[in-house]
């Protein structure tokens, strides 16, 4: 085997630099086993590892750390450790990769980094992968299901997974779901479609029409799970469009809040007042608008904060509350939140639970590695089986060494449209891709 192979080396910033480079291929310890890589998936979370750390780096690390990205792919066994049984040379596996830089700063020298850099473990965006037997799984794959397609859906289908399971919805209960368009609940409504709720559902969109019961039953992830009888979500579901509430006005974000809020209210209304079971607001900002604070000084601008004027709007995350019921919960995976006594007081009152849904921990904890791998061995079992829908339409292919800046800008812009100010409508001409897969 050649002793040098290709990688990806990112360093981390805004924008991140990609570029190739050389380094050294691994043997496998005992317990390890080599992979080639045949098709890898850029997520959103690597995505996020290349723009900035999730968590407070050490003295000896930054921000701008240089390091291999990528957390999931698919490939072949190429030689394994003596420790290792179960796999044989040729099988097709699928792996999480820890992409958390490592090597790059165990020295500060640049002939020592240089060389730090070339045996460097880092992720799977490289030609082979070097790693722990516990993180493959063994993949008997249909001939026709390509496995860029695969490897492509089973990260977004984790998330998913751990959503619903977040959720802990029984059949009737009602849920409350705020997102900023289809596409990006599109395989959170694939999962309730297979599990046993059947609603009521009152989505929201921030962007775009709001979709019937024709436009999910036509959906590619969708369509072939619509049950033809029994009952499902979509018989009881209610849809708004917060774009279409704010057409033809100026959309600033104080807008989109009241709007949301009036919404709330309206959903709340529709069930009789008694509330919702659970509610799932996701990408949505339940800060509280410091543009709506008074910006005055001394006592007196604290004497106006205290009082909160009755032209100041309620806060989003206050209505959120508001709308549940007795015993209900709220999930949100904003990441900027402040409760007030008030807020706290209500969910008190109303015994409630708040929660975050952070998609990025799962493939990052390694205290969670168990639950990644037997979600992962559902999802492909699901999808082999016919349970589960992929859609190789919306999934786009870019060449790992030679467009990986090119799949990255694409899901950095992608990340930035779903943002509350934007309101860039999702049609079937112009619609980015759900899912990207680098190929060798």
């Amino acid at each position: 085997m050649a002793s040098e192979e290709r990688a990806v080396q990112v360093t981390r910033g805004s924008p991140p630099r990609a570029s190739t480079v050389r380094v050294l291929r691994q043997s496998p310890a005992p317990e390890d086993v080599l992979v080639r890589v045949q098709a890898a998936a850029l997520t959103p979370t690597d995505v996020l590892l290349c723009q900035r750390a999730l968590i407070v780096p050490k003295a000896d690390q930054s921000d701008a750390a240089t390091f291999v990205p990528g957390t999931f792919f698919v490939g072949k066994v190429l030689a394994f450790g003596d420790l290792v049984q179960g796999l044989r040379i040729g099988e097709q596996v699928l792996g999480v990769a820890d992409p958390s830089p490592q090597a790059l700063h165990r020295s500060s020298s640049r002939d020592a980094l240089r060389e730090s850099a070339l045996s460097e473990e880092g992720g799977c965006y490289r030609e082979t992968v070097c790693t722990h037997f516990s993180t493959l799984l063994p993949l008997e794959v249909d001939a026709k299901m390509p496995l860029t397609a695969l490897v492509a859906h089973v990260p977004p289908m984790i998330s998913a997974l751990m959503c619903a399971a977040s959720l802990r919805l029984r059949p009737t209960e009602s849920l409350l779901l705020i997102v900023p368009s289809l596409d990006d609940v599109a395989f959170l409504l694939q999962r309730l479609l297979v599990g046993v709720w059947h609603g009521p559902l009152h989505l929201v969109l921030l962007s775009g029409p709001a979709p019937s019961r024709q436009d999910l039953q036509q959906h590619p992830l969708l369509q072939p799970l619509v049950p033809s009888g029994g009952r499902s979500f979509l018989d009881d579901m209610t849809s708004v469009s917060v774009q279409d509430r704010l057409e033809g006005l100026a959309q600033a974000r104080t807008q989109v809040a009241v709007a949301l809020a009036e919404i709330v209210s309206e959903v709340l209304t529709s069930t009789g007042g008694l509330g919702v079971e659970a509610v799932l607001a996701l990408d949505v900002d339940l800060c509280p608008e410091k543009d709506l604070v008074p910006e005055l000084s001394g006592d007196l601008g604290a004497a106006c904060v205290a009082l909160e004027p009755c032209e100041r709007p309620p806060a989003l995350l206050r209505t959120l509350i508001g709308a549940l019921s007795l015993r209900g919960r709220l999930l949100t995976s904003c990441e900027r939140l402040e409760l007030s006594p008030d807020d706290g007081q209500h969910l008190w009152a109303k015994e409630c639970s708040l929660a975050f849904v952070n998609p990025h921990c799962l493939p990052l904890s390694g205290n969670r590695h168990g639950e990644l791998l037997h979600a992962a061995v559902e999802i492909c079992a699901k999808i082999m089986a016919g349970e589960l829908a992929v859609a190789e339409s919306e999934v786009a292919q870019f060449y790992l060494f030679d467009q990986f800046q090119q799949a990255l800008d694409v899901m950095s812009a992608k990340k930035e449209r779903r943002g509350v100010r934007k309101y860039s409508s999702v049609g079937a001409g112009n619609r980015s891709a759900l899912l990207v897969t680098l190929v060798l």
